[in-house]
């Protein structure tokens, strides 16, 4: 096989243009490119450093947030806001004792269709009053759940009112209760 020198000289030619077209010495051209697509997780605010309304909204956020095909059950979410739990609640939590949860209705459906839940709350209007400097506080919080289909699709449920309660502890607040109230 035998180049010839128009071959070689047009490929010199090439191979120049290539690189002179992808660098440039001038400040406006320089690009600053941040980000990733290393899929890396976002970490919820340390329990350390937020109040009380935001403990109770971080961890019931936690709570209500499922993964029905890896989850053996609901409590799996209750483990999850271990770091968020205090008194009798982190006591259920570290035990490992799935036998008081109460499955969901569609906690089947869901499993088998790899759909996942995830909730956002928000501190509710209805939150009783408390005194400055309380050491345990009743918060209110509105939380609605979604269902994220794997077609890709999603499905708002219908928000829900939960009572709260949280104490202040010496390593900041911790969620020892949590009720339905609507």
């Amino acid at each position: 096989m035998r180049i010839t020198r128009v071959t070689a000289a047009a490929v010199c030619t090439a191979a120049a243009v290539a690189v002179a077209g992808c660098g440039s010495d001038t400040a406006e051209e320089h690009h600053v490119h941040e980000g990733s697509d290393a899929h890396g997780v976002i970490e919820p605010l340390s329990p350390q450093q937020i109040d009380a309304d935001d403990t109770a909204i971080t961890a019931m956020q936690m709570i209500l947030s499922w993964q029905p095909a890896i989850d053996e059950s609901k409590a799996d979410a209750l483990v999850r806001a271990t770091p968020y739990l205090g008194g009798d609640l982190l006591t259920v939590a570290e035990s490992g004792s799935r036998a008081d949860v109460r499955p969901d209705a569609d906690w089947q459906q869901w499993a088998a269709a790899k759909d996942a839940v995830t909730a956002v709350c928000a501190h509710s209007d209805t939150t009783p009053a408390a005194p400055a400097g309380m050491r345990t506080v009743v918060i209110d919080v509105i939380c609605t759940q979604t269902v994220l289909h794997a077609s890709g699709r999603s499905t708002r449920l219908t928000p829900q009112l939960w009572r709260t309660t949280t104490v202040r502890t010496d390593d900041g607040w911790r969620l020892t209760d949590y009720r339905f109230q609507q």
